[in-house]
């Protein structure tokens, strides 16, 4: 019997285009060239886009890819470093504060579509008395930043426990960002589902953590064949989980 449901955030509750991406992208490298400009250290716009880019193969290689995140201060730091090397150690605390808000306040500018059916598995399974949950890798945009886009759409109460990777520093397929939901969920893992639409990150993490991986496989997506179940359309989620 399903007592919990946890949803993954990025393609699953919304959904972002690539023109909004492209968007966000651009505010984020504008906010750490004039991070840069203002302490000095003045850098043109091809090279701070370089830093941009390379920064993300850093981030890959230190923390996502071992299944880690480091907190979005340190994320910011780490960019402005690339960008400018031994900068994030002595800038002054106003002046990284500023850059950290230009750097995750995108998404507030360009948001992200809901996801079609995504407000009505949610409102429907916390109709039924589910205890509900999410479960998300951040990339560039914190889960400060992302609880307020849930609100927006009205969503954020219905979520008892929010785990996203920066806050927890554990990064999705880790089984332990899910543990760590469930227990403060207080449910056992075999009453436990997780909904996503990544195979890997959604699907087999859960099921590492002992839940149950429920497959989004939207808009013409492969199914995951070790998928525990297979849902094309949200709308149909509270059938499928409570069926």
């Amino acid at each position: 019997m399903i007592k919990a449901v946890t949803f993954d955030f990025w393609e699953t509750l919304v959904r972002d285009s690539p023109e909004n991406l492209a968007r966000q992208r651009a505010r984020r490298i504008d906010a750490i060239a004039r991070a840069l400009d203002r302490a000095g250290r003045r850098l043109g716009g091809p090279g701070v886009e370089e830093a941009y880019d390379r920064s993300e193969r850093v981030l890959y290689e230190r923390f996502w890819s071992r299944d880690r995140d480091p907190a979005i201060g340190d994320q910011v730091r780490l960019v402005l470093d690339i960008a400018a090397p031994g900068i994030g150690a002595g800038l002054e605390p106003a002046l990284l504060d500023e850059a950290i808000a230009g750097y995750i306040e995108p998404v507030l500018h360009y948001p992200p579509e809901l996801h079609p059916g995504a407000a009505e598995a949610v409102g429907g399974l916390a109709a039924r008395g589910l205890a509900l949950g999410i479960v998300s890798n951040t990339g560039r945009t914190p889960g400060i930043v992302l609880r307020q886009i849930l609100d927006r759409y009205g969503l954020l109460s219905h979520f008892s426990v929010i785990s996203y990777s920066d806050e927890v520093g554990y990064w999705k397929p880790d089984p332990e960002i899910f543990r760590r939901t469930l227990e403060g969920l207080g449910t056992e893992a075999r009453h436990a589902a997780h909904v996503g639409d990544n195979p890997v990150a959604d699907v087999t993490g859960a099921q590492g953590a002992g839940m149950l991986g429920v497959h989004l496989a939207a808009g013409g997506r492969p199914p995951a064949a070790h998928a525990d179940m297979i849902v094309t359309d949200l709308r149909h989620l509270v059938d499928r989980v409570l069926g």
